[in-house]
């Protein structure tokens, strides 16, 4: 059932048969329907999503219109592994992911207003101590990706020079941007665009209309077909390069908050406390690099 004063048009078919999914908890329909929006591998988005969906099904709860206690309920499907043992935090912390953006999207259908898993308390995230790629290897990087895609490039500077998670830059649309002022809207922050991100998205931008015509269509900026699209072609680009260990989207994010020192809301971040746990990680693997 949608959530207590809101309501779903007879005639609005999609929507209808979403809410039926959610009454019946059929994971599968849910995922074949959403799969699109959520931008994540089909396997990724059953393993992150059964264990709500199994919990819900044994103590008959609507996702839909969750209790009050949901954050407190989340912890036990976050957390239990199919053998019944204690996830680790990265499981419990991609669970969590993909639920609020199931959330998030089901909100944008129109079927609930808020987001019931948004602030659901997290473990701090389990990090890799493998020592983040040098400015000079980010550079051949990313003169690789320019000479391969335009649309790689552009992303991987995004990720680079405004310290983009991968998530928020395949749902980004054209509207989030205003070009007259150089920033761009995120998730929670107000971003002022550096002059490469800028240059960088400036062939996209063009294919797309001009600064007068793409934010008006709302298009989403990337095509890339998901998250492990993207990682694939990032890969490869590290392989032409002889980048080893090969730099993922996760590690360019952290060299960014190494090598562009700013206020939270400029690299994403609207809490002061995760932005200074995430900057004196990437300072610590940037000494780990020296020290090597």
């Amino acid at each position: 059932m949608v959530e207590e004063g809101m309501t779903v048009h007879p005639d609005d078919e999609r929507a209808m048969k979403l809410v039926q999914a959610f009454r019946i908890l059929n994971l599968e329909q849910v995922i074949g329907m959403l799969r699109e929006e959520l931008h994540r591998p089909v396997a990724q988005l059953r393993a992150n999503l059964r264990p709500v969906f199994e919990a819900a099904q044994l103590q008959d709860l609507d996702l839909l219109r969750p209790p009050a206690d949901f954050h407190a309920w989340l912890q036990t499907p976050f957390r239990v592994t199919q053998t019944g043992g204690v996830a680790r935090a990265n499981t419990i912390r991609a669970r969590y992911a993909t639920l609020k953006q199931l959330y998030d999207v089901v909100i944008e259908l129109g079927l609930i207003s808020d987001n019931p898993a948004h602030g659901c308390p997290m473990p701090p995230p389990e990090h890799s101590q493998a020592p983040l790629p040098g400015v000079a290897e980010i550079e051949r990087l990313l003169a690789e990706a320019g000479a391969r895609d335009e649309e790689l490039f552009a992303a991987l500077t995004l990720i680079y020079q405004q310290a983009f998670q991968l998530t928020e830059l395949l749902a980004l649309r054209w509207s989030a941007l205003d070009f007259s002022r150089a920033e761009l809207m995120r998730a929670r922050t107000v971003t002022a665009l550096r002059p490469e991100s800028l240059r960088a998205l400036g062939p996209l931008l063009a294919r797309a209309g001009g600064p007068l015509h793409a934010p008006v269509k709302g298009q989403r900026v990337f095509a890339f077909k998901n998250a492990d699209d993207l990682r694939l072609q990032l890969w490869k680009t590290c392989q032409a390069v002889n980048l080893s260990p090969a730099a993922g989207p996760r590690e360019l994010r952290l060299a960014s908050l190494r090598d562009y020192p700013q206020a939270p809301p400029g690299s994403g971040f609207s809490n002061p406390q995760a932005y200074g746990r995430a900057l004196r990680h990437a300072t610590a693997l940037a000494e780990r690099k020296r020290n090597k």
